[in-house]
């Protein structure tokens, strides 16, 4: 007996492909917003930003018949250099625009927005390197909240305001905090009939909730480095402790390419970052 099988009859089975396209899942980006910008000054010129230093002065006691004492501080400056010039660039030939079936040109356009965008974000997470303090908690560890207290101490110490600080942790540590009564728990939190972050998740994508006042964030962007232990360089900082010149923000530019009988499109961007106020932030090590 000869059965039909699927096999037999492939020919007359189609193989259907979806209306939609599966994206790959983009970390959230959360830093630029977070810290000092100096857009507005580097629109359309210049390559260094110097931002001078303002000390504080002395209260000296006042002697009678004498002149007051004359201060002259000796200022330094912080630097911006403007050298970063990052590009995300793809070709779609005639021939695959007319026969695909979906508008690669915009799903790529997409794409290389967000890969502009990430590298903004990353290079401003990697300046953990420059903060002045010394780092809390440990490598291969989790965070715990002596280390916390420590951190948000030393901004204490620095004189940083309670305003526009932040914490930016890696998703392992976020997952830890979770596991933190005190933080979480109505009754350490004193919320009964109010959301918890337990109850309600996080507030957004991005924002798990607050500790202590400051706002936590949570993305995959942190900066680790390979070795033994592993390391995960979280941040506990204060707006001004990083600082951003964005010259010029991404922009799209399309072309069609004859030589290639294509379409071209660039994504770019130029602008440059640096460590401010150093001593207004802190490396919380995991």
């Amino acid at each position: 007996m000869a059965d039909m099988t699927s096999t037999t009859s492939a020919v007359f089975i189609p193989e259907l492909w979806s209306v939609e396209t599966l994206r790959q899942q983009e970390a959230a980006l959360v830093v630029a917003p977070l810290v000092k910008r100096y857009d507005s000054l580097v629109k359309g010129r210049g390559d260094t930003v110097h931002i001078p230093k303002v000390s504080n002065l002395a209260a000296n006691d006042k002697i009678a018949n004498a002149d007051v004492t004359l201060q002259s501080p000796t200022e330094g400056e912080r630097t911006i250099n403007i050298d970063q010039w990052k590009e995300t660039s793809f070709l779609i030939e005639d021939i695959v625009k007319v026969q695909a079936n979906y508008d690669l040109m915009a799903e790529y356009t997409h794409k290389a927005g967000f890969a502009i965008a990430q590298a903004i974000d990353s290079d401003i997470l990697g300046l953990w390197n420059t903060f002045t303090n010394p780092p809390v908690g440990s490598y291969a560890t989790n965070i715990t909240d002596p280390v916390l207290i420590l951190a948000l101490q030393y901004l204490d110490e620095a004189n940083a305001p309670l305003e526009d600080r932040a914490m930016v942790f890696a998703p392992k540590q976020k997952a830890t905090i979770m596991g933190l009564d005190k933080f979480v728990k109505a009754d350490f939190l004193g919320q009964y009939q109010n959301p918890t972050p337990v109850k309600r998740g996080p507030n957004t994508r991005y924002l798990w909730g607050q500790i202590y006042g400051t706002p936590v964030y949570y993305t995959t962007q942190v900066e680790t480095t390979a070795g033994t232990p592993f390391q995960t360089h979280n941040i506990c900082f204060h707006k001004e402790a990083l600082a951003l010149a964005l010259q010029l923000a991404p922009r799209t530019q399309g072309t069609y390419w004859q030589r290639s009988l294509g379409w071209l499109v660039t994504v770019d961007s130029i602008y440059g970052m640096a460590g401010l106020r150093t001593d207004h932030g802190v490396e919380i090590k995991s």
